[in-house]
């Protein structure tokens, strides 16, 4: 008989939680894939709209498909996402896919805008889709002070309060619960220039032992939150923290260029001087040596926007990732 650690057994126990929530395993062949028949989005500028569809705080280059949220809406085929308003009837009736997504949210302000959907009368279908990309601005706003005891206190409240917002939307029904972590805010603009990439970096993930990041502890209070069954589980959790640093990897911040793989020019200069009100005529263009030569670029192939907000170009990039990488593994298509 083969005899295990206790240490073995504890690692063994900790993969098999995780793959709860960010489905592991291996090709998925799902016999009932999600169909969704309506999408609805919570939380940040990852997922705002207006009242056409078109994103809000990144380049308004009059798309429909420019935010994550409303991206994974156009791949099952529904092709414009609006921004929920005052009167929600008024919305609802423009389409079936819409945004509560607001500018700057924190994670308490995502918990604000899942209790003005249920409050509002709204009962989760079996087929709907809950898209939640929150947790940025919280590290953002943590970071900006440096790392330290009363931040570190601050992010972990973040993650509370988001998983608490989490379990209210499942309880009230929600069946198919998307949850994009934050990107890797050390790699922003923002952080870069204002120097605090170190913090930025701790609080967006470890790389060590702690668990002190918002990613890390929000998937470990959700683990404990929608413990393992052999039932569908409504949650899927999609870390980007990987997948982010390729798309914005140069030799300055990694040992590779690794960007230039995934279609990228321009992965570190954000391409806007306005704000919010950024259109394809406004966009910065320009060259910058990545490799020893000068390389040319604009916004449909950059990254950044804004010193912490993505473009369309980005915000498509990680919307497929989900779509053909963390929903396939989850048994979700």
């Amino acid at each position: 008989m083969i005899k295990l650690s206790f240490l073995t057994l504890m690692r063994i126990a900790t993969l098999m939680a995780a793959c709860v929530l960010v489905g592991c395993g291996g090709a998925s062949s799902t016999v009932n894939p999600l169909t969704p028949t309506r999408i609805i989005a919570f939380g940040d500028s990852f997922s705002t709209v207006d009242s056409n569809g078109y994103a809000t705080y990144s380049v308004n280059a009059s798309e429909t498909n420019a935010t994550v949220a409303s991206r994974i809406a156009t791949i099952y085929g529904l092709t414009t996402m609006k921004f929920y308003t005052a009167s929600p009837a008024l919305v609802h009736a423009s389409g079936t896919a819409y945004s509560y997504a607001v500018h700057d949210a924190t994670s308490s302000n995502t918990a604000s805008q899942i209790e003005t959907y249920i409050n509002n009368g709204n009962t989760p279908g079996s087929s709907d889709l809950f898209i939640i990309t929150a947790g940025t601005r919280d590290i953002i706003s943590q970071a900006s002070s440096g790392y330290n005891s009363t931040s570190t206190a601050a992010i972990a409240a973040a993650a509370t309060a988001l998983t608490t917002a989490i379990q209210r939307l499942t309880n009230a029904g929600a069946q198919y619960v998307l949850v994009m972590q934050p990107i890797n805010v050390a790699r922003t603009p923002g952080a870069v220039t204002n120097s605090y990439t170190s913090a930025a970096q701790a609080y967006s993930y470890d790389t060590g032992t702690a668990c002190v990041s918002f990613s890390c502890l929000l998937s470990t209070k959700l683990n404990a939150a929608y413990p393992a069954t052999s039932s569908h589980q409504p949650i899927l959790l999609a870390d980007l923290i990987s997948y982010f640093n390729l798309i914005t990897g140069t030799t300055s911040t990694g040992s590779a260029n690794t960007y230039t793989s995934y279609g990228v020019t321009n992965p570190d200069t954000a391409v806007c001087f306005t704000f919010p009100l950024c259109t394809t005529l406004t966009v910065n263009t320009g060259t910058k040596s990545y490799t020893g030569t000068s390389v040319s670029w604009d916004y449909s192939a950059s990254v950044f926007a804004y010193d912490y907000y993505t473009t369309p170009f980005a915000n498509r990039l990680l919307a497929d990732y989900i779509y053909n990488y963390n929903f396939y593994r989850a048994g979700w298509r």
